[in-house]
């Protein structure tokens, strides 16, 4: 199957004050749905309600919304059934269920015969459904609360016995139920196995001695094993570059080359150097620049990126920028001296002080504008900003990765569909999850 893509424009119709207003900053980059979603609270089972009694109730709010009588009744029946099936658990999206492992866990679940929910914090659930229908999870049971303090109420309102979540606060705020979630990587070169088990070798012939703390033999058998180990762990074999200068001593001279090798030697550490960026570069779609000048640089719009979209006019769509379109943007957002109109998550309450674009360039490499260092793929016409951040409350969550990426606010017009994307081609476009813009 196939999915139009339109090309959105700056609407005609509107004021110059309606178009693009703002920049923000956001956990995760995603589009600001603009269709009508069901209220999962009002229309669940209220405690002590028939079936007779909920099955009219729901068709008819769901015929509100948009769905014809038949497909009313079929989505009512279904939420019920789900509210009196089995063992409840729920699994947060970014960097849980948006990993390999984390969809494995999702299918073994299922398999288990568990009722399985998609609960984060993100502002909207549009970017979590294409996986929610891959893992045959349905839409009602799929939540974007806006902050995890939601996400956690909307857990325990929902009764799930289980949580699985990156976040250790979460964890901790919902005890028993909350279960820590590490995304984890055996990609290791062989050698660094095979360092750690010349390590091994000679500690079970010659003994430890005094060597090494018991983190530093566990790593030694995680890695001659080819275990999967955590960005954390990753962290800190790429911190052990400290310890090179033991890199060519012998074994046997003191301690440093044993346990340079017990943490993978040479092509170990090498390898979590570059591990490290490359998992740090996926999760944050603009770089900090400067931290001693608070200054943070990224895409602000990449030129005919299919974005994905479902609403009542069109259903299942892409939209997409022209580079021509991305310019008539970026030029009025400069005319209107919009350079420090910065907000949190797309949230008109919360307005940043102390945040200001003072960098905006288009991409023209025949022009010899280039894009940034880290995002030499982005294509001509997209468009890159850099901020200079005083606020210490955003620096801090910008440096701590609560806030990853740029999202850009505005209202445009669609034009009929330019060409369509089938499901095939969709699974290659994951990268478009990276860097949504909001419209």
């Amino acid at each position: 199957m196939k999915l139009p893509i339109y090309e959105l424009k700056i609407s005609e119709s509107l004021t110059d004050d309606a178009e693009v207003s703002y920049v923000a900053l956001v956990d995760l980059p995603a589009i600001k749905k603009d269709f009508l979603a069901f209220n999962e609270q009002f229309i669940n089972p209220s405690k002590g309600e028939h079936e007779t009694d909920f099955i009219p109730r729901c068709v008819k709010y769901v015929i509100d919304e948009g769905k014809d009588s038949e497909q009313a009744v079929a989505i009512c029946k279904s939420i019920w059934a789900e509210h009196f099936a089995g063992e409840k658990v729920s699994i947060d999206y970014d960097d849980t269920l948006s990993t390999e492992r984390g969809k494995e866990l999702a299918k073994r679940l299922i398999g288990e015969g568990k009722v399985v929910y998609i609960i984060s914090a993100r502002q909207d659930k549009e970017g979590m459904l294409s996986v929610a229908k891959d893992l045959g999870i349905s839409d009602n049971r799929v939540y974007a609360t806006g902050s995890n303090k939601a996400k956690v109420e909307k857990i325990k309102e929902l009764g799930i016995t289980k949580h699985y979540d990156n976040n250790a606060d979460v964890v901790k705020e919902l005890g028993s139920v909350g279960s820590k979630f590490e995304e984890t990587y055996s990609d290791y070169p062989k050698k660094a196995m095979e360092n750690a088990q010349i390590a091994l070798d000679y500690a079970e012939k010659n003994g430890w001695g005094d060597c090494g703390t018991p983190v530093g033999k566990i790593r030694a058998n995680q890695l001659a094993k080819g275990e999967n180990i955590s960005r954390d762990t990753i962290a800190r074999m790429a911190a052990f570059e400290r310890h090179r200068q033991n890199s060519d001593k012998q074994l046997g001279d003191g301690c440093g080359r044993l346990m340079w090798l017990a943490w993978g030697g040479d092509e170990g550490i090498q390898w979590a150097q570059n591990k490290l960026k490359q998992i740090d570069k996926a999760k944050q779609n603009f770089q900090i620049v400067s931290e001693d000048e608070h200054i943070i640089s990224g895409p602000l719009m990449i030129a005919d990126m299919p974005i994905y979209r479902n609403n009542e006019k069109f259903g299942e769509h892409y939209v997409t920028f022209s580079a021509d379109t991305i310019k008539q943007i970026a030029i009025k957002f400069a005319k209107k001296k919009y350079q420090n109109h910065v907000n949190l998550m797309h949230d008109p309450t919360m307005i940043v002080d102390g945040c200001t674009m003072f960098e905006s360039f288009i991409v023209d490499k025949n022009r010899g504008i280039m894009p940034m260092k880290g995002f030499e793929d982005i294509a001509d016409g997209s468009w890159f900003g850099s901020f200079y951040v005083e606020n210490q409350e955003v620096w801090d969550n910008i440096k701590n990765g609560a806030l990853k990426g740029f999202s850009v606010e505005g209202l445009f017009d669609y034009e009929q569909p330019v060409k369509s994307l089938s499901y095939e081609e969709q699974a290659l476009k994951k990268i478009f999850e990276l860097l949504n813009t909001t419209i």
